[in-house]
């Protein structure tokens, strides 16, 4: 049935929600994927073009038995879920057993062939995980030759060139030819089952860096470097089968191993998107000159390759991260070009971090503000698409905002983003430039977030431009129509 079920289109700029399986079904009284009612799954994908299900593939015990050994993991479990129960630990999703739907958990390939129609009959596409640099240690594939680099006393653990060990986990053999048709196969069998993949640490599978973390070990044990990129070598076989597979790549900056930038590499070698953590991180900050120095100088930043995110399973909630500058954050990343990631809980506004190695997340209550901002903009999200521009701001405070603009959506003649980014109540005038000439005397500006309408004589916004006046960390997201 996998191979029945044809490959849903994803819009440029998608919105992609992330959906943490495990903790999902259990929230909502579900055992497996088929028991989803067709009302859950309207509210879990609501606004997506794309879910992203975490944690999909089948597990073994060694995982859960390795996180419930580990003192240290069982407090940060804890600190999670205040009530944590050994029942609630199932294991690192990233510790993958083999490439087969969790039967115990999920269900049946079939299961998860039937959700996946199920998405597309609503146009939503199906991202699953792969994870190319290392398996779970009790993986049937263990003792496969060729597939992992080998230590004293077996494989060796995964891990990346600065981290320790990731001791729930074997690392494979990419100078290896034997692993690199086996991965390829695997992710030419994983893109028959969905619309794209969500690649972990994919930047870990680069020459470069296999060469900062294993080259010695690699080369005692008689391996060489191979003189083709495992990515470049593999990107194009799935292209020819799958041409508009989305390969979205977590990717996170080695400077000092790729100095002209490990996203614009791992885009080079094929993948549709990366992680934009930067973005999140100048957010994080609060440096706006640096945060307009990365928007606006970055090259592939217009082109929609950069995934942007204001939350995901690696990092806390949104709400308690950002506090205060919550929506202003979510709105200033979610508005750029690029794959838009929503974690699931995020529109509601939940603040305690859910842990992917447990079966749940902490029972919270919406916050009720956050809740009716997050709707409004992910509501809004196909009205920025098309061509993205910087707005010219003027005044004494104009350095307290970002502003952009999208033109070219069906539904809108418009969309203009406004940002106070600062701890202080600022004005400014926003120069549109040519967004709206020759099309009528009024324009009606309907914010996505507060559902207020203002109405701006053409004349006027030519003249002095759009006048803002924000409170701190406030926004404007206004969805622009000719009366």
């Amino acid at each position: 049935m996998a191979g029945s079920v044809p490959h849903v289109p994803v819009p440029p700029h998608p919105t992609v929600v992330l959906l943490n399986a495990r903790p999902w079904l259990y929230d909502i009284k579900a055992t497996s994927l088929k028991e989803v009612s067709e009302e859950q799954l309207a509210e879990a994908v609501h606004g997506a073009d794309v879910v992203w299900l975490q944690g999909v593939w089948e597990l073994g015990p060694y995982g859960r038995q390795h996180d419930l050994a580990d003192p240290g993991r069982v407090q940060h479990f804890r600190d999670c879920l205040a009530d944590f129960s050994e029942a609630d630990c199932i294991g690192s999703p990233y510790a993958i057993s083999r490439y087969c739907c969790n039967r115990a958990e999920l269900g049946t390939e079939e299961d998860l062939a039937s959700f996946r129609a199920r998405l597309a009959k609503r146009k939503v596409g199906l991202m699953l995980d792969f994870v190319p640099n290392h398996m779970a240690r009790d993986s049937p594939w263990i003792d496969k030759p060729g597939l992992f680099i080998q230590g004293s006393e077996g494989p060796v653990f995964g891990r990346d060139p600065y981290s320790g060990d990731w001791t729930d986990t074997a690392q494979l053999n990419y100078w290896s030819e034997t692993c690199r048709e086996h991965m390829l196969q695997e992710l030419l069998s994983l893109a028959e089952r969905c619309d794209g993949a969500r690649v972990d640490m994919a930047m870990l599978c680069i020459n470069d860096v296999i060469e900062r973390t294993w080259g010695p070990l690699l080369r005692e044990q008689g391996f060489q470097r191979p003189k083709e990129e495992f990515w470049l070598w593999a990107l194009p076989r799935l292209r020819e089968r799958h041409p508009d597979f989305l390969l979205m790549a977590e990717c996170y900056e080695y400077d000092e191993i790729l100095p002209s930038g490990t996203m614009l590499e791992i885009l080079r070698q094929g993948f549709s998107a990366a992680y934009d953590k930067v973005v999140y991180d100048r957010l994080t900050e609060g440096h706006l000159d640096k945060l307009r120095g990365h928007i606006y100088g970055h090259p592939c930043m217009a082109t929609g390759q950069l995934c942007h995110f204001t939350e995901n399973h690696d990092e806390d909630r949104a709400a308690f991260h950002f506090e205060g500058k919550a929506m202003a954050a979510a709105l200033a990343s979610l508005t750029l070009p690029g794959p838009r990631m929503v974690m699931w809980g995020q529109a509601q506004g939940f603040k305690a971090r859910l842990a992917v190695h447990l079966r749940r997340a902490s029972k919270e209550a919406p916050d009720a503000a956050i809740a009716q901002a997050m709707r409004g903009l992910i509501a809004a999200l196909p009205s920025c698409r098309g061509q993205w521009k910087e707005l010219q701001i003027r005044g004494d405070a104009a350095w307290r905002f970002l502003a952009w603009s999208w033109k070219g959506a069906a539904d809108v003649a418009a969309s203009v983003v406004v940002v106070n980014y600062s701890d202080e109540e600022a004005w400014a005038n926003v120069e549109l430039g040519g967004l709206f000439e020759g099309k009528g005397d009024t324009l009606c500006m309907a914010d996505a977030l507060t559902g207020e309408v203002f109405e701006r004589s053409l004349a006027a916004l030519g003249a002095e431009g759009l006048v803002v006046g924000l409170k701190p960390f406030q926004s404007h997201l206004l969805l622009c129509n000719f009366k």
